[in-house]
Order: C-alpha cells, then sequence, then structure tokens
C-alpha cells in the first residue's frame, strides 16, 4: 500500500511538475520543488501504512515492498509512455534533476525503518 501511495503521488506531482513548474522556474527548482512536497506527504503516508511495533526486519520487508512496487509502477508508465510515442515529445531529464526523484526514493525506503 505504502508503495502504491507513493506511485500515485509522484503520478499526480509529476504532470504538474513538467507541464506547469519545469517551463516557468526551469527543470532542477521544479524537481527539488516537487520532492519537498511529495516528502512530508510520503512521512504522512508511512506513519499511515506502517504499523507501530513492528520487528526491524517486518519493517524492512515493508520498505523493500513499497520501493518495488513504486518502482515497478515507474516502469510500467515508462514502457506505456514509450508504446505511445509521449517519450519522445518530453525533454530529458539531466542527471541533477533526476537527482531529487533517487533521493526519494530513498526517503521512502527509510520512512518504514523510522516508524517504532
Amino acid at each position: 500500500m505504502l508503495g502504491g501511495l507513493a506511485f500515485l503521488a509522484g503520478l499526480c506531482a509529476g504532470p504538474v511538475r513538467e507541464l506547469l513548474l519545469a517551463p516557468r522556474i526551469g527543470g532542477l527548482a521544479a524537481a527539488w520543488l516537487e520532492a519537498a512536497v511529495l516528502a512530508p506527504i510520503l512521512a504522512w503516508a508511512a506513519w499511515r501504512c506502517v504499523p507501530a511495533g513492528l520487528t526491524l526486519p517486518r519493517r524492512a520487508g515493508i520498505a523493500a515492498v513499497a520501493l518495488a512496487v513504486s518502482l515497478l509502477g515507474e516502469a510500467a508508465l515508462s514502457l506505456a509512455f514509450q508504446a505511445t510515442g509521449l517519450a519522445t515529445a518530453r525533454s530529458p531529464r539531466t542527471p541533477a534533476e533526476q537527482l531529487p526523484g533517487i533521493l526519494m526514493l530513498g526517503w521512502l525506503a527509510a520512512l518504514p525503518m523510522l516508524r517504532r
């Protein structure tokens, strides 16, 4: 559930970043702004989805599943964009613009560990 919520949050924030923010403030600033908005949303989702009192291995399992669900959803969406030709219309992100997304994946994996 946590991974699905993370994917859905990114699915909603991504078009806002790409279509509204990036043309106005630049891709890098838009990526960091998206991460700043999503970080507390993911923290709230983790506190709602991860029960208190779980052992470390159970929390690690939740983190692994959440990360896998989020990455699989992203991969499926990427394949759909490539199949429809939408991927060619989008300008590629620089490594600096990809960094906030990578850090958000780390945040998603860390959140179940923070729930005690």
